[in-house]
């Protein structure tokens, strides 16, 4: 068995649109001041994209790819690619707990949501989390059955 891990869409353009127009203003001002010959602009403009993709990275590093595999999970990050095996024996407990929705002076406007965290024997901590992945419930259930 093998069971890869399928990103939400939305959850990927949400981590990476308010990057991109930051970006784009960035590069924006730093073509027009090509035209005004306003070295301090461009001197400015290139420290704040420098700024954005360091961030831009780092929060990438932080999103993983999970494949639940026959004797354990293979946890990649999404920006260096580096995968870390994490055995079945490793994982003392997986607790879920339900996040509250959201509310409004009109009413609900969200139900609310399950995450999954699986806790460690070295006192890491791996969040599952619904918000993150399509396939949520089968990658839950697969780890379950192997604890």
């Amino acid at each position: 068995m093998k069971l890869h891990s399928k990103f939400r869409t939305l959850y990927l353009i949400r981590i990476n649109i308010l990057f991109f127009i930051f970006d784009f203003f960035c590069l924006s001002s730093f073509f027009n001041s090509f035209r005004t010959e306003n070295f301090q602009v461009i001197l400015v403009s290139i420290i704040f994209l420098a700024l954005s993709i360091f961030f831009h990275i780092r929060k990438l590093s932080s999103v993983n790819e999970i494949i639940v595999l026959e004797k354990g999970i293979q946890r990649t990050t999404l920006a260096s690619n580096k995968a870390e095996f994490i055995p079945f024996s490793a994982m003392v407990n997986i607790q879920t707990e339900r996040i509250q929705g959201s509310y409004s002076d009109a009413g609900q406007i969200t139900t609310g949501y399950f995450e999954s965290t699986i806790f460690l024997e070295n006192g890491k901590k791996l969040l599952i989390s619904p918000d993150q992945y399509d396939n949520y419930q089968e990658i839950v259930v697969a780890v379950r059955q192997k604890i």
